[in-house]
């Protein structure tokens, strides 16, 4: 698209330089004769969100790109809150159309055009890939959204100037060295960090609902959980030699008692997080070794054993060079992009109403 415009369709005009001015006086006398005398309120009365040189954004337009967004909105908030993300969604469309003509009219002022044959080209892609060839069916479309085909080919021409812009002024400047790639990498070496990793397995008793009594040393009745003297006895039993996966099919409730109690691979933190309250406990053993009975506060004992480790370690650089030269792609687009957009604005007159 961007050679196709280069080459083909970007023509300069050099219209005379007094006519210029004089037609641009002229507009923004009618403008400011128009605008000057109006209160704030009057200007959203009428429609008017803002003013992008010589050209006017309307509420229509920043309605119209909003609805879907107000529509979330309201099946999630209510009252003030909404009132307030509905006006941050509609600001935020707002943003992006002034941004858009602004590349509009750069294009514009250039001299660039978009041909007819292109748009033509265009619709009729569009005619044989979303309705089946049958352009009838989607005349009705353009009129049911009441949309006339002189605007459908507006919004065409216009989402091909954008497209072509971005390129030229964003996409193609920018370059990434294996420098840069290096360099992010040794600055952010805490994204590549992998975690320790261990493997454990585990035996789960959950909590009895009501309390037993037995009698104790001195002959009193004393208060106790017959659970958790379940918990002990397997304790003993890992202690004096039994194997961790026999007794976890014989007593844990857990559903992985099939399995002998396996958890797999377990982290301190991210996807494989075990809770954080078991982490403790098994962070410093070494493989084939278990840890005491532990009482969670939700109502279960948990007897855990570690079966192997990984030390955590730093992914290497060329696992994730592709991952680091998609992100600072990103990143340096980003910063392009904005510096474009705040050049165009410095040497535009935006008025906003919103």
């Amino acid at each position: 698209m961007g050679c196709f415009l280069e080459k083909a369709v970007v023509v300069r005009r050099l219209p005379h330089r007094s006519l210029h001015v004089s037609v641009r006086l002229m507009v923004w006398t009618s403008i400011t004769f128009c605008l000057v005398p109006v209160a704030r309120a009057q200007m959203l009365t009428d429609g008017i969100y803002a003013v992008v040189n010589d050209k006017v954004i309307t509420s229509v337009q920043v309605n119209n790109e909003a609805q879907e967004t107000e529509k979330l909105l309201r099946q999630n908030f209510t009252g003030e809150e909404l009132f307030y993300k509905v006006k941050e969604a509609r600001l935020n469309v707002l943003h992006a159309l002034i941004e858009r003509e602004l590349i509009i009219q750069d294009f514009k002022k250039a001299g660039g055009f978009i041909p007819d044959t292109y748009t033509n080209e265009r619709i009729g892609d569009i005619i044989r890939n979303e309705y089946g060839g049958d352009r009838v069916a989607f005349i009705k479309t353009l009129y049911e959204r009441g949309v006339t085909m002189q605007k459908y080919r507006d919004e065409i021409q216009d989402n091909a100037i954008v497209g072509y812009m971005r390129n030229k002024n964003v996409v193609q400047t920018v370059l990434i060295s294996p420098y840069q790639i290096e360099q992010y990498y040794q600055q952010n070496l805490r994204l590549f960090q992998q975690d320790a990793e261990i493997k454990v397995s585990n035996i789960v008793l959950r909590k009895a609902l009501f309390p037993s009594q037995k009698a104790g040393p001195d002959g009193k009745q004393i208060t106790y959980d017959p659970q958790e003297e379940i918990a002990k006895e397997i304790l003993y039993k890992l202690d004096t030699g039994s194997d961790f996966a026999d007794l976890a099919k014989s007593y844990s409730e857990g559903s992985n008692k099939d399995e002998g109690g396996e958890l797999g691979w377990v982290t301190q933190n991210g996807k494989l997080a075990i809770r954080s309250d078991l982490w403790p406990a098994i962070a410093k053993l070494e493989p084939g070794q278990h840890t005491d009975v532990i009482t969670t506060s939700d109502g279960f004992y948990y007897i855990l054993q570690v079966e192997d480790r990984k030390k955590s370690e730093v992914t290497p650089l060329e696992d994730v060079r592709a991952q680091i030269e998609q992100t600072v792609i990103s990143e340096e687009s980003q910063l392009r992009q904005q510096q474009w957009l705040d050049s165009l604005r410095a040497k535009a007159f935006i008025k906003m109403f919103l």
